[in-house]
This record gives structure tokens, sequence and C-alpha cells, in this order.
């Protein structure tokens, strides 16, 4: 099984380090690569696939490789991946023919589930939160109306208001969210940043706040564009407390509940 050992070194080499210079010696001509990036046949497409820099990105945190398992005509290996990554692992299965790499399947495996912790908004998530905006990543709102539609709406408003509640200012009051949220006040808001592939979705209780002083806090720290489209103050505040956030971020995953 040495040759089988030294192709998979290889393998993990041109993925780790970039080096497919050893690896290329190891394919077959008709070799082909299954992974859930994308899909090479042949040694010059399956070296340009060992390339793809998502895989990279996922092992370049640091991966713990099991030692290669022989099972049949097939070699299995897997790199376990840090507890931040999105996915637990990626599994490797090859398979030879005369000494040679034949086929690669690769497949990212689920992470385990998240232990959830107290809700309590990180500085990260309240900087996400509110940088949205300007980040060109603003965040959308769902609520449901009277007949159970859901309703999808982007609010460049949204902001932290304290560490368990979001908040946000909008403009018609007698839009479908005021309206809504009276009899109906359960929402979701979710933020995306696929640049940091950051993504957080935020679940609770929305309510209308009338108090002067809340409402002007509240109007205050939303984007100065935004309270420029209602200098009047015209709008309804709206305070989100918080039941569940979930996600991930710079730090990893995120599981809080209220």
């Amino acid at each position: 099984m040495s040759d089988t050992i030294a192709a998979i070194e290889a393998y993990k080499n041109a993925l780790v380090k970039g080096d497919d210079d050893d690896v290329a010696g190891h394919l077959a001509d008709d070799v082909v690569v299954e992974t859930n990036f994308g899909r090479a046949a042949g040694v010059e497409a399956a070296l340009a696939l060992l390339r793809e820099p998502r895989t990279a990105g996922l092992l370049a945190g640091g991966a713990h490789w099991s030692e290669p398992a022989a099972s049949g005509d097939t070699v299995t290996t897997v790199a376990e991946l840090p507890a931040t990554a999105p996915f637990s692992g990626i599994e490797f299965v090859f398979a030879f023919a005369d000494g040679k790499i034949t086929r690669v399947e690769q497949q990212t495996l689920p992470a385990a589930p998240v232990q959830p912790g107290a809700l309590r908004l990180t500085g990260e998530i309240m900087d996400a939160v509110n940088g949205a905006l300007d980040n060109q990543t603003p965040m959308l709102i769902a609520y449901r109306d009277d007949i159970d539609e859901i309703h999808l709406s982007f609010r460049g408003t949204i902001q932290a208001y304290s560490d368990t509640s979001l908040a946000l200012w909008a403009r018609d009051p007698g839009g479908g969210l005021p309206r809504h949220i009276v009899a109906r006040p359960k929402v979701t808001l979710f933020y995306h940043d696929p640049a940091s592939r950051t993504t957080y979705a935020f679940y609770g209780r929305a309510r209308v706040e009338d108090e002067p002083a809340a409402r002007a806090v509240i109007f205050e720290n939303s984007h100065p564009r935004e309270q420029q489209m209602d200098f009047r103050r015209r709008g309804v505040a709206i305070v989100v407390d918080l039941d569940k956030v979930e996600g991930r971020g710079a730090g990893g995953r995120v599981l809080m509940v209220r």
C-alpha cells in the first residue's frame, strides 16, 4: 500500500501547500475528481480543481487527517476541521488502478450541532448590523400579514438596540410592517456578507415603540441617509426583542437562545 499512501500524501500536499508538481505523476490520464465545488476529468483539469480556493480556504485553518483506511478498491481519509469551520471535515475517497489515482470523491461533512449559549449580542455582531448599509449588505426583515403570507423587505435602519434586541425606523406608519406586527409580532431578520462569509439570522418579537426618548434614540442611530428620507420624523420606531440568533462570523458558528 506504500504507492497508495505516497499518492494520497502528494494529493494532500497539493491541496494544503499548493504543491502540485508531485501529484501529477500519481494521477491516471483519465482521472475523475468529484467535489462539492466542481468536477474534473483528466490530469490538467484535476490539477486546476486542486487549486480551487474554497477547499484551500477550509484547510488553511488547520486540519487533522485520519489514517488512510482501505475498503475494497478504495482508500478513505478524512480531514477533520476546527470547530470554527462551517463543516466538520472533508472526506476523501480514492480509487486506484496500477498504482495511480483513477477517481477522487471529495465530500464536505456536516458540522456537529452547536451548543446554544445565552443570548447576548457580541461586539462583532453589533458592528455587522450597525455597519450593514455602509458595507453594501443591507439587512432583510420577514414578517407575516393577516392572511399568513410572508413579506420580505430590505431595511437600511436596522441597528443593535441592546445586547438582546434590534431596532429599526419604518418611515411609513401605515406600512405593512408596523400594521401587522401588532397581531403577529414574530419576525426574522437576516444579515449576509459573502465577502467575509458572515451570516446571522435573528428571530424575535417586534413591537412599536412610542416612548419619545426611545423613538429619538432609534431615529438618531439610523443611517444619516435614512434619516434624511424622514427628516420630519413621521415614521415609526420598532424594537425587536430577540429570542434566538444563529449563524457564523469570524469567530465561528453562533447559536444564542434567550
